[in-house]
């Protein structure tokens, strides 16, 4: 950061989280090496650039899209196979699929 960027202004944000939230919150920014008032700018700065959030916030344990569609499948119950009377028997049918 320029020295001419650590001299403006700074403007505080107030946001309220439960306890058990705060707590975690400063736990992991000290375990990635950085202090949670670090980690709100820059999350703020990648959703300014991005226009709204830097990831999905329907998908926030970043599973592939093909995951996804598998997991649509199952509670629609499309694209099934089975049921199998045995792992050794699924497993058979998955290497038959590839």
């Amino acid at each position: 950061m320029s020295t001419q960027a650590a001299k403006e202004p700074m403007e505080a944000i107030t946001s309220k989280l439960k306890p058990e939230e705060k707590r975690e919150f400063i736990r992991v920014s000290d375990h990635i090496g950085t202090t949670p008032s670090n980690a709100i700018r820059i999350f703020v700065s990648a959703f300014n650039k991005y226009g709204g959030f830097p990831f999905d916030p329907a998908n926030l344990y970043r599973f592939s899209r093909e995951t996804i569609e598998a997991m649509e499948d199952a509670v629609s119950e499309r694209n099934l196979s089975g049921p199998y009377k045995s792992a050794s028997e699924a497993r058979a049918a998955i290497l038959a699929e590839t």
